[in-house]
């Protein structure tokens, strides 16, 4: 059995939204996904009927600000374009092995999101790094195919 090590996670972002020029988060610190699913529920003489709506996905990071980012990475300053704009960004998040991975060890999750959260944190003391949160939420059908 082989673990996935979380340095070699990463998520990508394209802030285009086209979905074709996706970068990665600059300077990753931590990451997670979120799936939630809307149920609803109705007692009835028949029973209790429910229905569930379309899954969606929250995609939240931490990263550290980079002063010179390379060409393959999304930045701080990239993000707060987008945020201000209200833009569509396509997000990618998947297992970074997928390629030889044997089945059920393989993991993808892709979307059209805005960026609903995005704080810049500095803190003075013992030198730490300013760093920054995003919150991405998505919008419509989820890719989760390999």
């Amino acid at each position: 059995m082989a673990q996935i090590v979380g340095v070699n996670q990463n998520i990508e972002v394209d802030v285009t939204g086209a979905g074709s020029s996706y970068k990665n988060l600059v300077c990753l610190r931590n990451s997670s996904v979120e799936g939630t699913n809307s149920v609803s529920e109705e007692e009835t003489n028949c029973g209790k009927l429910t229905s569930v709506a379309n899954p969606g996905f929250t995609f939240s990071a931490d990263a550290v600000c980079e002063t010179a980012p390379t060409i393959a990475q999304v930045s701080y300053k990239d993000l707060l374009t987008a945020f201000a704009a209200s833009t569509l960004v396509a997000v990618r998040f998947q297992n970074p092995v997928v390629t030889g991975s044997s089945v059920g060890a393989a993991y993808y999750h892709q979307a059209l999101c805005y960026i609903t959260g995005l704080t810049l944190n500095q803190d003075a003391a013992g030198g730490a790094y300013i760093n920054f949160t995003v919150t991405f939420q998505s919008t419509g059908v989820i890719d989760v195919t390999v």
